[in-house]
């Protein structure tokens, strides 16, 4: 390994430190505003084993927000474009890809940390469903769309959200089926949404600023840092 690359996050969590997160294994659903910025920022930090999941494309309205791609990517294959990118940073990650919905990527991998960053309801609970089962922990990404403040982006438990229609739908499915929401971590806005109906609107400030609050939740989860 080139540490060169990593020196400075060797001299801020130390060399052990950073050998241990080097062997962990983090699955992300969902390469967008949230999962995108997460993936980068973990993989910058020194995180080097990946499972990146996602059903989408490129599109030309993702680059506002979504910091893994540039205008050369559009049409490709998120998770193509993503672990290229990611391998470009450091060469020798070790990133699996699956193009599909998460429902339909059933693995029981030992995952170190799962991060849930996808839009769709019945997707969110077949991932939470997945990580109570096995015991994996994971955190889930709510609503950042329509929003501005980044500063009101923070960590919470799915019982204890609010002012967020999705979080609101998947406290109800989730209930349905059985799961414990105090169990289910989750980065919310708490910010009111600026704009309403069907359309989502967003800069990257909101859900970049999620990114990187899972980053750093799950770098505390494994070293205990504060």
């Amino acid at each position: 390994m080139n540490k060169d690359i990593f020196a400075r996050s060797i001299g801020l969590l130390g060399e052990e430190t950073f050998n241990k997160i080097q062997n962990k294994i983090i699955a992300v659903y969902g390469l967008g505003g949230v999962g995108g910025t997460a993936l980068e920022a973990l993989a910058r930090t020194g995180f080097k084993r990946f499972v990146i999941i996602d059903m989408d494309k490129v599109d030309p309205s993702n680059l506002n927000r979504q910091i893994l791609y540039t205008s050369k990517d559009i049409g490709r294959n998120k998770v193509d474009a993503a672990k290229e990118r990611i391998l470009a940073i450091n060469p020798e990650a070790e990133i699996q890809t699956f193009f599909g919905k998460a429902q339909d990527y059933d693995s029981n991998q030992p995952f170190d940390f799962i991060v849930d960053a996808i839009d769709d309801v019945d997707g969110k609970l077949f991932i939470a469903k997945k990580a109570q089962q096995l015991c994996i922990p994971a955190i889930m990404s709510l609503g950042m769309a329509n929003r501005f403040n980044p500063e009101q982006v923070r960590i919470s438990k799915l019982n204890q959200t609010r002012n967020d229609p999705l979080a609101k739908k998947i406290r109800y499915e989730a209930k349905k089926a059985g799961l414990d929401l105090s169990l289910i971590n989750a980065v919310i806005s708490e910010e009111i949404p600026q704009k309403n109906g069907e359309k989502l609107y967003s800069t990257m400030m909101v859900p970049s600023s999620a990114g990187l609050t899972i980053a750093k939740f799950i770098l505390n989860s494994i070293i205990d840092i504060k």
